[in-house]
């Protein structure tokens, strides 16, 4: 159903950030591929309610993987076999506070696992905020899925 394929690291990673009650976010191009729109991501963006470093450290080790706090300019971070393409977002360009963003998500099962996922009006509001010339090349994109969605919805009424 989704473009994005989980390694087994990853579903052991987000089971346990759900079983230890962390809260978290895919955003990014994750959530809008999640949400509908066409493309390819070469990452998975998780944005976190708080860092938490003992209990993310125990999510990592229950997936394999290990977790390092961020220091100077170097921020927190996931690694390990089969979470390479994890990132850790810090700050997330052009959004509301977590928990407001929160609120506002849509639930998704992604290989059997719940996740929270930013809706794609919001993702395309973060890389319009983010102004990288990666971003912008995708806005169009994610416009023209937004649209193609919303024109389904309307034509199902």
């Amino acid at each position: 159903m989704f473009d994005i394929v989980l390694t087994r690291a990853e579903r052991a990673l987000l089971e346990a950030l759900n079983d230890l009650g962390i809260r978290y976010l895919i955003v990014g191009m994750g959530a809008a591929l999640i949400e509908g729109a066409p493309g390819t991501t070469q990452d998975l963006d998780l944005w976190f309610g708080r860092i938490d470093e003992d209990r993310l450290r125990e999510a990592a080790r229950r997936s394999g993987g290990v977790y390092t706090a961020g220091f100077g300019l170097q921020p927190p971070a996931l690694g390990g076999e089969g979470l390479d393409r994890v990132d850790v977002v810090v700050t997330a360009s052009g959004l509301e506070s977590f928990e407001r963003e929160y609120a506002g998500a849509r639930e998704y099962a992604l290989d059997g696992v719940r996740v929270r996922v930013l809706p794609l009006e919001r993702v395309i509001v973060s890389k319009r905020a983010a102004k990288r010339p990666k971003d912008s090349a995708q806005i169009p994109m994610l416009e023209a899925a937004l649209a193609a969605r919303k024109a389904r919805t309307e034509g199902q009424d």
